[in-house]
């Protein structure tokens, strides 16, 4: 079994590590094997919108012609079973770019030719599973970032193929060690992660 972190963090990297290497350590106390996709390192594009890659019909999504690591980005991502995707928000008004680049992109999970109305998932059925995990800085207003951050969220889950188990809004008040103000809530969330994928056998073997 393999889990991947996706991690579209755009600022709060430190207080992310911290919780990113929280999960790994539990992870490897399992000895479950797990990498890590740091999208803020590497180097993806955003979308031309060509559609090329929505043109081929199948199941696996499309390689871009694109000279970045996306290509190998969903290599990556395809080699899973499950995974953790992390991302952070702080405008009530504006999406984290890293995540709306690696979200328009995942354009190539889809089936869409020209003269078409509306595109059709390749992943149709989410054979996979995955947890959220939102930094959120935007302090509960109307929960519109909240709300919006968690579709965001999900609509890359399901485009890769993975249901969502669970997810998990970090809201920070203080300086106080994130790990510590979160680690029951984070135990509950990669504990209903594994959860799922044990009633799965296939996956697991």
């Amino acid at each position: 079994m393999i889990i991947k972190f996706i991690d579209c963090t755009e600022q709060h990297h430190e207080q992310m590590d911290s919780i990113v290497l929280y999960l790994q350590n539990y992870l490897d106390r399992l000895n479950i094997k797990h990498f890590r996709l740091k999208l803020s390192e590497m180097k993806v594009v955003r979308c031309t919108r060509c559609r090329l890659c929505t043109q081929k019909v199948g199941f696996e999504p499309v390689k871009c012609y694109l000279d970045d690591e996306m290509n190998n980005v969903i290599d990556s991502i395809e080699e899973a079973n499950a995974y953790i995707i992390l991302a952070d928000r702080n405008s009530l008004f504006k999406r984290n770019d890293i995540h709306a680049k690696f979200s328009e992109r995942l354009v190539a999970y889809y089936y869409w030719p020209f003269g078409k109305g509306q595109s059709t998932p390749r992943k149709i059925f989410l054979e996979k599973k995955s947890i959220l995990i939102n930094y959120n800085t935007t302090k509960y207003f109307m929960n519109h970032s909240f709300y919006t951050s968690k579709v965001n969220m999900t609509h890359t889950s399901t485009a890769i193929g993975a249901k969502v188990v669970d997810w998990l809004a970090l809201t920070p008040n203080s300086n106080k060690d994130l790990v510590k103000e979160y680690k029951n809530s984070l135990d509950k969330i990669i504990t209903k992660l594994l959860g799922s994928l044990k009633q799965e056998p296939n996956i697991c073997a």
